[in-house]
């Protein structure tokens, strides 16, 4: 047990060295654009609370009305005694969303990344997946008996070459809707025409595009007028609507497939009903108000109009903005800067995200207020000009 122990710490006292050590912050406040830290207000700008639904008024109002309606939990998996009606209703409700003939619902979306590719990724597959896919991919990849092939970030050349030479009877493609570290948009159009001519399945992880993408906010297959056509579709409550959960839309033949196969589903008790019932109050506050989407766009254009005028150029076209440092040690010590000036903007280092490309990971919500923006944009430069990140007129990851 000791010598167990003197290896465990030998290895905290590696992952310090080289600068990627972690630690959990006690936040006393609910989630929103502003949060509370050893009883300090910050600026919230790291949170996936896209539309600041985890702390509407509306929503905390209705906790108590459910509760007292469904309970607090399940009580059991969903196969047993623990599949209530308002999980059936919250699963027509997304398919809806998504455009999709059916819905199901999960515990998280990481339990559903593992079951989607747990439960379709058979010894005869082959799984081709995104280089900067969502670690719960790569895990729901590596816990499948499928073979793996990884492609190129974004490159449909390389992921045709890899698929001319497989002979699997059974392929799967798999993508981020929106890049969860670099907020960026793969091609669905070519994925789309790609996997038909392999007749490959198309799975889109849209965790961090439902409630963002699209002239409605219903996400991947909707921005690129691709409705019906993506054969599974993947999400989480817990961003946009501000809840917990994942879900999966598919066809009827897939969801059946998935009620007997798929481990997290069966073995999993079901997700609390006061959750799947305030998922959908989320979802229909959501749906009544176009001004979540106009405001977040209008946010993620103000954010890119204000660094341009301090002399940065911002890529990216959704609420994932990625300010890429590098140097571990250098990210976390701008991010600690960052704190010290009222700015909460985590660290993400390896293993999140590759070697060398050691980040700040800016979010952005709907919620946020113009004037907020401006804080973190004017703040921002000042901090990241102290670490001498910038230098004269040269691009690093888009930053001159």
């Amino acid at each position: 047990m000791v010598g167990f122990l003197n290896i465990i710490k030998r290895e905290l006292d590696s992952i310090k060295e080289k600068g990627l050590y972690r630690s959990l912050k006690n936040i006393s406040s609910p989630t929103g654009t502003v949060v509370t830290i050893n009883g300090k207000r910050y600026l919230n700008f790291c949170s996936n609370n896209y539309h600041g639904l985890a702390n509407h008024p509306a929503l905390v109002n209705h906790l108590k009305e459910s509760g007292q309606k469904w309970g607090i939990g399940a009580g059991a998996s969903r196969l047993i005694c623990g599949n209530m009606e308002i999980h059936q209703e919250l699963e027509q409700r997304i398919a809806e969303f998504k455009g999709a003939p059916a819905g199901l619902i999960l515990s998280s979306g990481y339990m559903t990344n593992l079951g989607l590719l747990g439960t379709l990724g058979t010894e005869d597959t082959t799984i081709f997946s995104d280089r900067l896919n969502h670690a719960s991919i790569i895990d729901g990849c590596r816990l499948s008996k499928a073979k793996i092939r990884v492609y190129n970030h974004m490159d449909m050349d390389h992921l045709d070459g890899l698929l001319k030479k497989d002979h699997s009877p059974r392929k799967i493609i798999i993508t981020e809707g929106v890049f969860s570290m670099d907020g960026d948009i793969p091609p669905l159009d070519t994925l789309y025409e790609i996997k038909n001519r392999y007749g490959a399945l198309l799975i889109v992880d849209d965790a961090h595009a439902t409630g963002v993408l699209g002239r409605s906010g219903r996400g991947s297959a909707e921005y690129w007028n691709m409705e019906g056509k993506i054969d599974v579709q993947m999400g989480t409550f817990s961003k946009a609507f501000g809840t917990y959960g994942g879900f999966i839309c598919s066809s009827p033949l897939i969801k059946e497939y998935f009620i007997n196969r798929c481990r997290p589903l069966i073995f999993n008790t079901a997700i609390p009903p006061v959750i799947a019932d305030l998922t959908i109050k989320a979802m229909d506050i959501f749906e009544s108000n176009t001004m979540f989407i106009s405001r977040l766009r209008h946010n993620i254009a103000l954010f890119k109009q204000l660094m341009k005028e301090r002399g940065f150029k911002i890529d990216s076209c959704t609420p994932i903005i990625p300010i890429i440092i590098g140097d571990s040690d250098k990210t976390v010590s701008i991010s600690n800067r960052l704190m010290e000036r009222g700015i909460f903007i985590s660290a993400i280092r390896p293993p999140t995200v590759p070697e060398g490309t050691s980040r700040l990971r800016i979010t952005l919500s709907s919620a946020h207020t113009s004037h907020q923006i401006e804080q973190l944009a004017d703040t921002l430069i000042q901090t990241i000009k102290e670490h001498r990140i910038v230098h004269k007129q040269e691009l690093l990851y888009g930053i001159p």
